[in-house]
């Protein structure tokens, strides 16, 4: 099972500043930087960050996996935004040549370009997830005709983490259906792995039942 731990503030960080009913998009794009190019590449995205995706609806962050099969490298994230907001994104010659010239003389490969369709009905503790340092996520690749099994599960763990009231839990639909590509994804905040080790056996056992209704659960 594949799980993504990240170091910095999670994805949902903004959630707060849009309407509830409006939909809401996360575009986030996979890096791998050049060994031994870490701090220079983490350096050169959040200066470009602040320059061209500091706030507002492109605002951007940077998320590290430290474990997992993607391990070692990045997920630049920007959102959670309107889908309007995509077509006007930062771009042209400036925001182009600062990213070409800064950043891509330290990036090894591109990965996926993804993007996710934040489902507030089934997701609960954004503001818990602003103070978190970092997250869990799952991607779930869910059967033909199954997802309402999965929505059933995904509402009650809703009400369970709202009734602890100290851990968020999101779900994201995967806009961009590619194959192999997740449905949907589930994500936890946690702060330490001490922490996170708590809650490792509760989660083997819903993942046993992801299984059944999931065609692959990473």
């Amino acid at each position: 099972m594949k799980k993504l731990f990240l170091f910095s503030l999670a994805i949902c960080v903004s959630l707060t500043v849009m309407a509830q009913d409006e939909p809401m998009a996360v575009e986030t794009l996979n890096i791998l930087p050049k060994r031994g190019m870490n701090n220079e590449f983490e350096t050169a995205v959040k200066a470009h960050n602040v320059k061209f995706h500091k706030d507002g609806l492109h605002k951007a962050g940077l998320r590290r996996v430290d474990y997992g099969k993607n391990a070692g490298w990045y997920v630049w994230v920007m959102g959670p935004t309107s889908y309007a907001a995509l077509d006007s994104r930062p771009a042209g010659k400036g925001h182009d040549d600062d990213w070409s010239k800064t950043i891509e003389p330290l990036v090894e490969k591109y990965g996926e370009v993804s993007l996710f369709n934040y489902n507030a009905d089934l997701s609960y503790g954004a503001d818990i997830l602003q103070k978190s340092g970092k997250y869990e996520v799952w991607a779930i690749d869910i059967k033909r005709g199954q997802y309402y099994r999965f929505k059933a599960i995904a509402e009650k763990l809703k009400k369970t983490y709202e009734s602890m009231g100290t851990f968020s839990f999101m779900v994201f639909n995967n806009q961009v259906h590619t194959a192999g590509g997740p449905d949907v994804g589930m994500l936890w905040s946690f702060n330490t792995y001490e922490e996170w080790s708590k809650t490792v056996v509760p989660k083997l056992s819903l993942r046993k039942f992801m299984v059944k209704i999931a065609g692959n659960v990473c």
